[in-house]
């Protein structure tokens, strides 16, 4: 008979091993679904944030797009102020003449560069961004 109880309790030895290991299965089970379940927010996450950085592109392109245009609005603006300066040069050369003042237009050229340096020295060391230095 002691072979028998022998055997039974290691039967129930064995049991109780199964048992404990299924209730670490249960609670592995558990906690595969508690990491799926981060998993799962946390790839909602992923998304919105991709949407965020897709948006913040979209705006980025936009912003370079309108650095290009402003810097060809710049050299259209540059040219046209060559223009101005010339014309008004010119102008300036013939009110001359009509005073009785006549110069050769280099001459008159050369007083509007003058005029221009001296404006460029003044404005040294100033930020050009503040609406007070325009």
């Amino acid at each position: 008979m002691k072979n028998f109880d022998e055997v039974l309790q290691k039967l129930v030895d064995e049991q109780e091993f199964l048992k404990s290991i299924q209730g670490r299965i249960v609670e592995n089970y558990d906690i595969m679904m508690q990491n799926q379940q981060q998993n799962a927010d946390n790839h909602e996450m992923v998304i919105q944030n991709q949407t965020t950085i897709i948006r913040n592109q979209e705006i980025i392109v936009n912003n370079q797009m309108n650095i290009v245009r402003n810097q060809k609005q710049i050299a259209q603006n540059q040219v046209t102020l060559d223009v101005i300066q010339q014309t008004q040069t010119y102008l300036l050369n013939i009110i001359k003449k009509l005073t009785g003042n006549e110069e050769p237009l280099e001459t008159t050229k050369d007083f509007v560069e003058n005029i221009r340096k001296q404006s460029e020295a003044n404005r040294k060391g100033q930020n050009l961004n503040e609406s007070s230095t325009l």
